[in-house]
């Protein structure tokens, strides 16, 4: 029964706001079969950020630089995980909130572009997007399709297990100026993206969603205490537990990927039977 009153007071909020923001961590993911990186079993569980050159991972690889093992089957097990992985109904239910004209914006800390496939088209990805490259020498950005990013992927990790520099490079040639291009996602160290723009929007919502993130990885943890001390209502669902009890109206224990499905279909009902 409290489950469902939970529902039902979110369900509330969400059919009443004027702009309804999200902000998503790894636990949405994890539901499309993409491993968190720091719970037990998780990418930094099993592999140490040292050893993959911390922050300069993607630099050092696709600049041809020696490549440790522990990166290279970082990029395999990465590059498998994130071809598999597809939208599950959580992201689904928030692509139907926009096109009801509720949902405005995700903030997403997520760099697998689920969000957008599923149907948002205002995503703030504040430690980038995989489907995206940088050119390291001009800086300009390139968005890939889905088949030609894992095609890409396949060939990079072929070349970095035969340790071919050459081929590295020439399968990382992508800019128009002739530039190497790498990954356009945050590795340690490196500052986070559109962090202003995140703010705003999150200072901007009369409803903020929290969605499978624990509040651990700053400054993107900063966004719900942004938006509470604008006086929005939030609203948080999370698989592990309730990370933000101090500052939450609605506090759910359960997957993004069940719960919002049904937050979805009450809100279409309040929606169609009353006057906001």
């Amino acid at each position: 029964m409290e489950l469902e009153r939970q529902i039902e007071e979110a369900a509330t909020y969400i059919a009443r706001a004027r702009k309804l923001v999200a902000f998503s961590g790894a636990g949405v993911s994890a539901e499309s079969g993409i491993p968190t990186f720091r719970d037990p079993g998780g990418l930094w569980d099993r592999f140490d950020p040292l050893e993959l050159g911390g922050g300069d991972i993607f630099t050092s690889i696709f600049s041809g630089a020696r490549v440790p093992q522990a990166a290279v089957d970082f990029v395999s097990e990465m590059v498998a995980v994130l071809e598999r992985a597809r939208p599950n109904p959580g992201h689904y239910a928030l692509g139907e909130l926009e096109r009801m004209g509720i949902l405005r914006t995700v903030i997403t800390q997520n760099i697998d572009n689920l969000h957008r496939e599923a149907g948002n088209t205002k995503v703030i990805e504040v430690h980038g997007n995989i489907f995206r490259m940088a050119c390291m020498i001009c800086g300009n950005r390139i968005m890939l399709e889905r088949e030609e990013l894992f095609a890409m992927g396949r060939e990079l990790v072929e070349m970095l297990r035969a340790g071919n520099i050459q081929g590295i490079v020439r399968v990382a040639s992508k800019c128009r100026c002739g530039g190497v291009c790498r990954p356009d996602v945050v590795g340690f160290g490196e500052p986070v993206q559109e962090m202003p723009r995140a703010i705003s929007e999150a200072q901007s919502a009369d409803v903020l969603l929290i969605l499978g993130t624990s509040g651990m990885v700053y400054p993107a943890a900063y966004i719900p205490e942004y938006a509470k001390r604008a006086k929005a209502r939030l609203v948080e669902i999370n698989a592990t537990g309730c990370y933000f009890q101090d500052l939450v109206e609605v506090g759910m224990v359960g997957k993004s990927g069940e719960l919002l499905p049904r937050i979805l279909e009450r809100v279409k009902y309040l929606r169609s039977y009353s006057v906001f």
